[in-house]
């Protein structure tokens, strides 16, 4: 009896799990959802410039994978064709990628990977920068294909780069190389330093020649095969070059001589005349056909603590070559507050090319600043001597004006702001008035203008501010526009190494970008991609 109760028991515990077990559905009881599937996007070079940006994406997690693409934040960009497994490169066409935002393109890249069931995931975004131009030319690792700052001669498929560089033991020497860097010609020691001042002027269409010089160094003369056809060894100041390709220089007796302004040949170096200006040269001479116009500062005939800005006409020498540097004519400019009784400072001022304007630029108070077309023909700077009716007022004081455009247009550039004047009226050309600015805390470093067909673009390239006591910042960023009335074109910046540029004989620009060597789009290319908004 108590067995049979035990087996009574023990079938009672039993029999309420089999009716548990069918009470939760037994063996038809659903599987937990699949985890989300996984993607990824890596960007092995994160600032590109070139025709394409090379991306790598890979997925897993799907029994089957319906589609795999790649977004520019929410934007779609293209669809990649992946079977899996495995990481696999992508390319994303330059044609492919949005420039809304402008150009360069700041991108924020993923991939999304959709599973045939339904289910799909984001990679983690990737930053990206792209510029998207017409040829690169990659340098070899850790090398450098043209020298840091260059000029370019000839025009493609003949386009070469000339610059300086020190040697091995610190040795200054000059180099022609091709867009591959292959020199031409054997480097050529140089008579002086190479820095990052040295300057390579344009090609003379008479000579043939260019000048060479570094300021406070010397100078010489070269032809296309780089050698030297004559040498200055005065400590000069400034350097212009004649239409018959002779040089004229102003030394500001940093070398121990008077200050003078003189003309150099270009066949032997010999000085052909010396002119001693009225006071302190405050821009570089500008040679004409027949006179060469020299802007001083200086307080002969001033009031007390004031200096007049003067421009003297002088002779250069063409139809007769014994009456080169005899002083043809001069006009007070503008009377001015003197830092000395040798002023050697005066407000910023340019030439127009054809040397008929001095701009001058006066800052007030709250920086306020105004800008004055000066007739050189004449005295005193005001009725019809000034040019512009109403002088243009800026907000910021400026470090250079630049004419470009043939005479057209006026660069007037501030330490972080840059407009463009119409140089008949003074008009503010900017788009909206507002100028063109760097990007964060950099400046204005360096300037180029366009050429034919292209020349009413500008560029110009920004960088760190200079600091006291530590080497010249080289530019990490170039800003252009094609027309200032429509804005900015574009803006390329790079984190580390730097920029420069020049432009070849067809009109095209050539950067270096590290060591690269890279051929931007031409403006209405660009003009394309970023149509002008109201």
């Amino acid at each position: 009896m108590k067995d049979s109760l035990r087996l009574t028991l023990s079938r009672a515990v039993f029999l309420p799990l089999s009716i548990l077990a069918l009470s939760c559905g037994g063996g038809s009881s659903k599987p937990p959802p699949k985890d989300p599937p996984q993607a990824t996007l890596n960007v092995p070079k994160p600032n590109t410039a070139g025709q394409k940006l090379t991306v790598q994406v890979s997925a897993t997690g799907c029994d089957q994978i319906q589609s795999l693409s790649i977004y520019d934040r929410d934007t779609f960009l293209k669809s990649v064709p992946y079977s899996g497994p495995g990481i696999v490169p992508v390319d994303l066409a330059a044609n492919e990628i949005k420039y809304t935002n402008g150009i360069a393109a700041q991108l924020s890249l993923k991939a999304r990977v959709v599973c045939t069931d339904g289910r799909q995931n984001d990679s983690q975004p990737q930053p990206a920068t792209f510029f998207p131009a017409a040829e690169v030319v990659e340098a070899p690792s850790g090398g450098q294909l043209v020298p840091d700052n260059f000029v370019t001669e000839g025009t493609l498929p003949y386009i070469y780069f000339i610059g300086c560089g020190n040697a091995e033991g610190g040795i200054p020497k000059l180099f022609k190389v091709d867009k591959n860097g292959r020199s031409q010609v054997d480097p050529v020691n140089m008579p002086f330093l190479c820095t990052s001042g040295t300057v390579i002027t344009p090609k003379n269409p008479v000579s043939g020649k260019r000048w060479v010089w570094t300021p406070g160094a010397g100078a010489m003369a070269i032809d296309s095969n780089l050698k030297i056809t004559a040498q200055v060894d005065i400590p000069l100041d400034l350097l212009a070059v004649g239409q018959d390709g002779d040089a004229v220089i102003s030394d500001l007796g940093s070398g121990g001589s008077p200050s003078q302004v003189a003309r150099i040949s270009h066949v032997d170096g010999s000085i052909k005349w010396s002119y001693p200006p009225r006071g302190f040269v405050i821009n570089t001479p500008l040679p004409r056909v027949d006179d060469v116009m020299v802007a001083t500062i200086t307080t002969d005939s001033a009031p007390t603590g004031k200096a007049n800005i003067v421009v003297s006409r002088v002779d250069y020498g063409r139809q007769n070559p014994a009456t080169g540097g005899i002083e043809l004519g001069n006009y007070i400019m503008k009377t001015v507050a003197s830092n000395g009784v040798l002023p050697n400072s005066a407000p910023p001022n340019a030439f127009s090319p054809d040397g008929n304007q001095l701009y001058l630029s006066f800052t007030g108070v709250g920086n306020i600043t105004q800008i004055f077309a000066c007739s050189t023909q004449a005295a005193g700077c005001s009725g019809t001597s000034q040019r512009w009716a109403t002088p243009p007022t800026l907000n910021a004081p400026l470090a250079a004006m630049v004419p470009y455009a043939a005479g057209t247009k006026l660069a007037a550039i501030a330490v972080q702001k840059v407009w463009f004047l119409d140089a008949s009226t003074g008009a503010v050309l900017n788009k909206g008035g507002e100028p063109l600015i760097p990007e964060g805390g950099l400046v204005v470093l360096q300037v180029q203008s366009g050429a034919p067909p292209y020349a009413q673009a500008f560029y110009f390239l920004t960088g760190p501010a200079p600091r006291e006591n530590l080497p010249a910042p080289q530019p990490l960023e170039i800003v252009a526009t094609d027309d200032p009335a429509k804005g900015e074109l574009y803006r390329y910046q790079i984190n580390a190494g730097s920029l420069s540029a020049a432009m070849d004989d067809s009109g095209t620009l050539w950067l270096r970008v590290g060591g690269d060597l890279v051929r931007p789009l031409s403006p209405p290319e660009y003009r394309q991609q970023v149509p002008v908004t109201p």
